[in-house]
């Protein structure tokens, strides 16, 4: 038993491993699911804030922003400067755009609870003539809020050439064409929805806990089934035990009113009482399994003689005998004899009016007993070799017995390195098959 309750163990744990291993898999896609989604909103709220900004018709919009670079002098010696004058105008621009940014995101996104990052940031500006980059190291912010970016998400990208920025022509700009650099200047705007484990958690937090639910409602369920399992073995050991306690203390008694029986005169009394001290002398016997035997060899002849007393034993019952002696080498006398009886008892007990008995005596020895009675039913088939173990039915509750029969066929077997095995017959009554190496 404790062998089954720990290949269960494993079983349980394994198949527990595969149901949280599941559960995990399907709580991370949902949360894929859900963060996906909320990206997807996040995305439509920056997108809206970036449209908002361009309708304004300031200095601070993208497209006049990107106007600077088209006065932008061709002069090596002077275009960083005039680079930085442009960069510290972007700055004090972005810093009074904050407020507007914050506005905007905050009026977008409180149905949603969204903390939303958005900034706007020229990246590039590429000398086309002198084939070099004139930010190689921080780029020019148009705009940003005052939550700072971590993880940026792209929401837009645009590219630029400093012919193509502006509609004025070169006349009203001051700048005469063959004093004109060409850059390419190139931009991207970032977002970031900084409070998304949150909000993604707060939507799958119910699925998490109900998981959780279920995974210990399981432990707890099985540890409860195997604390009721211990308790129930603890019981049947307990029972076992009071009942070989009974049995040992009744060979006391035995032996006392064997010696009384020698006083006894009356012989019609004496003999009604050796038949039940002979009675009470199988019951304790066959609670303890014997080991001691004379090691006398089963031989043709007495197997014949134990069939023939069977016979006379019950003249109701038809016995058909088919028997193949052509040696032994194994089984004792002592042994088929508890073999034998158990099984032919167990037969008549319930309900066989025939029994088939086949016998070979060959290199292996095979025992078969079939019968014809109410048989066992299948549930009850792996657990009839259990001692003290009973068909819980009807109509064994008016069948004598403590349950130790086939246990004790079983371990006699099991003593000869052979093996017996139980099934139903397709009609009716069941069949016993034993099988016992014969060699020495």
């Amino acid at each position: 038993m404790n062998h089954q309750k720990k290949y269960y163990s494993i079983l349980f744990a394994f198949v527990l491993l595969i149901l949280i291993a599941l559960q995990g898999y399907y709580i991370f896609n949902s949360y894929r699911l859900e963060e996906k989604d909320l990206k997807k909103s996040a995305t439509d709220i920056a997108m809206k804030v970036m449209q908002q900004m361009e309708k304004n018709e300031t200095d601070e919009t993208d497209n006049k922003v990107l106007d600077y670079f088209k006065k932008l002098n061709h002069n090596k010696a002077l275009k960083y400067s005039e680079l930085q004058v442009i960069s510290d105008k972007l700055i004090m621009n972005h810093k009074r755009l904050t407020p507007i940014i914050d506005s905007l995101l905050n009026e977008y996104s409180k149905e949603n609870g969204f903390k939303i990052a958005l900034k706007t940031e020229i990246y590039s500006v590429f000398d086309e003539i002198n084939k070099k980059e004139l930010l190689p190291d921080s780029p020019m912010i148009v705009y940003e809020s005052s939550s700072e970016i971590k993880n940026p998400v792209n929401v837009n990208l645009g590219v630029w050439s400093s012919d193509d920025i502006s509609n004025e022509k070169d006349s009203d700009l001051g700048i005469d064409k063959s004093q004109r650099h060409k850059y390419k200047i190139r931009s991207k705007s970032d977002f970031e929805l900084i409070n998304i484990q949150f909000l993604v958690l707060k939507k799958i937090i119910p699925l998490i806990v109900i998981s959780l639910l279920i995974v210990a409602l399981i432990i707890f369920l099985y540890w409860k089934s195997m604390q009721n399992l211990s308790k129930q073995e603890e019981k049947i050991n307990q029972l076992h035990l009071t009942i070989d306690s009974i049995a040992h203390e009744l060979n006391t008694p035995i032996t006392t009113m064997k010696f009384a029986l020698q006083q006894i005169q009356n012989s019609e009394t004496k003999e009604i009482m050796s038949r039940q001290i002979h009675r009470l002398e199988n019951t304790v016997e066959s609670i303890f399994l014997n080991e001691e035997s004379s090691n006398e060899l089963l031989n043709e002849s007495v197997l014949n003689e134990i069939i023939q007393q069977t016979k006379s034993l019950y003249p109701t019952i038809e016995i058909q005998v088919k028997t193949i002696f052509e040696y032994n080498l194994k089984l004792e006398t002592h042994d088929f004899k508890l073999i034998f009886q158990n099984l032919i008892e167990n037969s008549v007990k319930y309900g066989a009016s025939k029994i088939e008995l086949d016998f070979k005596f060959q290199k292996q020895i095979a025992l078969n007993f079939i019968d014809n009675g109410i048989g066992i039913p299948a549930k009850d088939l792996p657990h009839v070799f259990d001692k003290y173990y009973r068909v819980d039915r009807q109509i064994n509750q008016n069948v004598n017995g403590l349950g130790v029969g086939l246990y004790l066929v079983k371990n006699c077997v099991a003593r000869y390195n052979g093996a017996i095995t139980v099934q139903n017959k397709l009609e009716k009554g069941v069949e016993f098959k034993i099988e016992i190496p014969n060699e020495n």
